[in-house]
């Protein structure tokens, strides 16, 4: 069992979540919809391989695109105690823009 509050992201890799806490990883048998359904309110998904937990949002930050000049970079999700950034996709960008008008 992890304790909900330590979960900083779970990530879907294959037929298993990977949820990350700052310590370690943990492997879990269940769907990322099915633990979206029953812990939405503290994760917010973003994109279809990930949720991040609410409380573990540092900020948001534009990461430049390495495919050419002069292209628009992408988001992604700077986390409170863990170096690693999750990339938003393109069609969940509004978290970005719902959750620093919180």
């Amino acid at each position: 069992m992890i304790p909900v509050p330590d979960i900083l992201y779970l990530r879907a890799e294959l037929k298993y979540v990977t949820a990350r806490t700052r310590e370690r990883e943990f492997l879990l048998d269940e769907s990322l919809t099915r633990l979206e359904e029953e812990f939405g309110e503290r994760f917010v998904r973003a994109h279809r391989s990930c949720l991040v937990a609410r409380a573990a949002i540092k900020g948001f930050e534009r990461a430049a695109l390495t495919s050419g000049e002069g292209s628009e970079g992408h988001w992604e999700v700077l986390l409170k105690g863990l170096d690693e950034r999750i990339a938003v996709s393109r069609r969940q960008q509004h978290i970005v823009r719902d959750i620093q008008n919180i």
